[in-house]
């Protein structure tokens, strides 16, 4: 009788613990949608411009670093990776 009894104390333990730790992770997801919500309504981020090849000003989601690939460096690139997967299949 004594270990039933424990028993059932440990499975609702368990239940209040499991039930505590899901509640608090809920919240946490209501609470950070809110937040995020409230944040971009109220201090919106501008999309950056960056120049394109014409000196015009293009803005839009851009990295901040990234430039255009021109047909040259792509066959750069394309030759490198060729060349490296016929060196890895030889040696």
């Amino acid at each position: 009788m004594r270990e039933d009894e424990l028993f059932m104390q440990g499975v609702e333990l368990m239940l209040f613990g499991v039930s505590a730790v899901v509640i608090f992770l809920s919240l946490l997801v209501v609470v950070i949608g809110l937040a995020s919500r409230v944040i971009l309504r109220f201090f919106p981020q501008p999309a950056p411009s960056v120049p394109d090849r014409q000196g015009q000003t293009v803005s839009g989601p851009v990295a901040s670093d990234a430039q255009p690939l021109d047909a040259e460096r792509i066959a750069v690139i394309t030759a490198a990776v060729h060349q490296h997967r016929q060196r890895r299949r030889t040696g």
